[in-house]
């Protein structure tokens, strides 16, 4: 328990950063999602309420702090969790590199839901072309953040918590 609390508490800090910091900087083409690796973990190395908890809060927060469509942020999370939990047994995450692949991964499959929803919902297809143009380099830079969060939980897993 005391995992699932420290793994959410970081995804809401860095969450909370993203939303806020990178709204003021200029940099649309390097927007990382934060909240994604910690989905991914609790999803694919904790079990699956904490998972379903983390993607919930996380999605919640990020649907506050954004300007995205009310229900939009807390979808397309909580649809990752899900996508996650099917692929757990078919999947293998061995190393970080295996981890970066599927965060980057999930970050393309967010963006076509968030595409999907806006579609259905609003009718919307003005910025299809915007959202697919800034959906792969958003997920690579994902994955290389990917990288240094599961290599600082890995190590929190090895200092302080049971992890064999």
């Amino acid at each position: 328990m005391m995992k699932v609390a420290l793994y959410l508490a970081m995804g809401l800090v860095l969450t909370t950063l993203e939303c806020s910091l990178f709204s003021f900087l200029p940099t649309e083409f390097f927007k990382p999602d934060l909240g994604i690796p910690f989905v991914i973990y609790t999803a694919f190395f904790l079990n699956p309420f904490a998972a379903l908890v983390t993607s919930a809060f996380l999605g919640l927060t990020q649907e506050v702090l954004s300007g995205a469509p009310p229900g939009s942020m807390l979808f397309t999370k909580v649809s990752i969790f899900i996508i996650a939990l099917f692929m757990k047994n078919k999947l293998y995450i061995d190393s970080r590199y295996s981890f970066s692949f599927a965060c980057s991964g999930a970050v393309l499959v967010e963006s076509f839901l968030f595409l999907a929803i806006s579609l259905v919902t609003r009718g919307e297809s003005k910025d299809i072309g915007n959202v697919m143009f800034y959906a792969v380099p958003n997920a690579i830079v994902t994955g290389f953040l990917s990288l240094l969060v599961f290599t600082l939980v890995e190590s929190l897993n090895v200092r302080y918590f049971d992890r064999h």
